[in-house]
């Protein structure tokens, strides 16, 4: 596989210290070692690697779960666990994170560099795109390998979900492997309007508004108070 950007989060030196060696040994670059989350915040969203290795039993305020909870929804990269814990309840609040990959401590050099090869992997045949032309009335989203188009007309809004969001026309919901703000940069602000931290809409969609929900169709859609002014400025009242 080609070289990697790999960030570790983990804070006893040694285990830190032996996985740089190995990575490194591999031809993958370190951006650096973060011993606390908000260290490890700080470091990943300057350094922007390809891949984090995240100690779940760090110490401070937040633990490794809550530092890949907080990040994947700024950041579209891969996350993989490092832990020797392997309990119901941890495993449980893991999985709220979709993470690219799980190694339970003791691990070996072999199961650390394959687990990482086939994270990243994955993220790459999993990560869909959406491209659009500032003169073209379409979309094209990518997924899988495949371009499939979508008419701007025929969007009805997006709504986040996790680290992704989802396209919704009258007939289909497609799934975009990117966070709502980073789709949202690719909107023609004439057609689409943010309401909702978790919800852009085709604006010309709108049946009705009503005790602070927008519908459209038989979708029921919330805007909120810090978008509700502009929301009202788009509005043609008479």
């Amino acid at each position: 596989m080609k070289s990697l950007n790999i960030h570790i989060v983990e804070d006893e030196p040694l285990i830190a210290e032996t996985i740089k060696a190995i990575l490194e040994n591999e031809k993958h670059s370190i951006t650096g070692i973060s011993l606390r989350a908000k260290e490890a915040i700080f470091d990943i969203e300057n350094l922007k690697p390809d891949l984090v290795l995240v100690d779940i039993m760090i110490k401070g305020d937040m633990d490794g779960i809550d530092l890949v909870s907080y990040l994947k929804k700024k950041i579209d990269i891969p996350f993989i666990y490092l832990t020797s814990l392997s309990d119901e309840k941890t495993l449980e609040r893991v999985k709220e994170t979709n993470p690219s990959g799980y190694i339970v401590k003791p691990f070996n050099e072999n199961t650390l560099t394959t687990n990482i090869e086939l994270a990243y992997h994955k993220y790459q045949n999993t990560n869909s795109d959406i491209s659009v032309n500032q003169k073209s009335e379409s979309f094209f989203i990518k997924n899988k390998g495949e371009l499939i188009k979508v008419e701007q007309n025929d969007i009805l809004y997006f709504e986040a979900y996790d680290n992704y969001c989802n396209l919704y026309t009258s007939t289909k919901k497609h799934l975009i492997s990117h966070t709502l703000k980073r789709v949202e940069e690719k909107l023609p602000p004439s057609k689409f309007l943010k309401v909702h931290r978790s919800y852009v809409i085709n604006f010309s969609k709108i049946d009705s508004i009503h005790e602070g929900y927008i519908f459209i169709g038989h979708h029921k859609i919330p805007y909120s108070k810090s978008h509700k002014d502009r929301l009202m400025q788009q509005l043609n009242l008479l």
